[in-house]
């Protein structure tokens, strides 16, 4: 039997604006169990009354944070006998994930078409993806999520709060913004106070193998993509973590910026401190702030992180 269950971020920009669907739609499905929590701190209770209700397609409506702990939560101690089909709205800030692998559209128009369609019988279309685990080696849980990066990413995502968020722009609208507003500040004044840009000396082992660098910016992911039409990583093997990094200064931006954010690099650019690899471990040492999924995460005293690629989430878009 289909038991189909809804845990929402009350917190989540797009669930404020849809609230009132949502709650007309399941008032016309009374059968749809649905939780809604105002704090992270009370997302274990919504997981356990869901699989006390023996859901079997639990579906997650907020931002990137929420599915980050969902996702953790699942993986580091589930209360469900057997894993539900987990399907994702776009309702958060950021949906970097639920771009790629979630429901398209607005959370309600999203969630009918879901209701419809599993309490019909079908799976949806499977998408399986890596999760990337992070062991911060001094007690923490491992956090799990799909895109992680730091540097130059961290001190975007703190500019793009500030300037654009503040501005009322959201969603992929706002992320797109803020990479426009971030590249242009290093365009105009380059790395250093003004632009709020500025490289940190790095240490990476990539599957065993030590490097030192001095790092303007990384980006490791698991995701083919960030958002649509940036994928900014071309590195080739077998490995699932994919790595981008730019060496700081970053040389000749303007010309590479570009082939970055599309995966496409031109020739030079290796050589100039643009790479792109892929991996199944990497170990990294940093002493500022990281970014996993949008949420933001201290290093350990040490400085030293280990990011594994795996176990696999599988997600069913309907």
């Amino acid at each position: 039997m289909v038991r189909i269950g809804v845990i929402s971020n009350a917190h989540s920009k797009r669930n404020k604006m849809s609230m009132r669907e949502i709650h007309n739609l399941l008032a016309e499905h009374p059968q749809v169990k649905h939780r809604s929590f105002h704090h992270i701190n009370e997302l274990p209770g919504c997981l356990a009354e869901m699989a006390a209700g023996e859901i079997t397609h639990l579906v997650v409506s907020g931002g990137d944070g929420t599915v980050l702990a969902v996702v953790s939560a699942l993986l580091n101690n589930s209360p469900f006998v057997r894993q539900p089909f987990l399907s994702l709205l776009s309702a958060g800030m950021t949906n970097v994930i639920a771009h790629e692998v979630g429901q398209p559209g607005l959370p309600a128009m999203g969630l009918k078409r879901l209701v419809a369609r599993a309490e019909a019988g079908e799976a949806g279309e499977v998408l399986e993806r890596p999760v990337l685990s992070v062991d911060f080696g001094d007690g923490r849980p491992i956090e799990r999520g799909f895109l992680i990066g730091g540097v130059g990413f961290y001190q975007g995502t703190q500019l793009v709060r500030r300037d654009i968020h503040s501005l009322g722009a959201k969603q992929v609208f706002a992320a797109k913004l803020g990479i426009a507003w971030s590249i242009l500040k290093i365009l105009v004044f380059g790395p250093g106070p003004r632009s709020g840009f500025h490289g940190e000396r790095l240490g990476f082992i990539i599957d065993g193998c030590p490097e030192q660098r001095d790092c303007f910016m990384f980006l490791g992911s698991t995701l083919e993509s960030v958002l649509p039409g940036v994928a900014p990583f071309w590195g080739n093997g077998p490995g699932r973590l994919q790595l981008t990094t730019i060496d700081s200064p970053p040389r000749r931006f303007a010309s590479a910026v570009l082939s970055v954010l599309r995966g496409r690099p031109k020739p030079w650019m290796e050589e100039a401190g643009y790479r792109s690899r892929r991996m199944e471990k990497l170990e990294l040492d940093i002493h500022s702030p990281l970014m996993i999924d949008g949420e933001c995460f201290q290093p350990p005293a040490g400085g030293r992180i280990v990011v594994t690629a795996g176990p696999v989430m599988r997600f069913h878009r309907f």
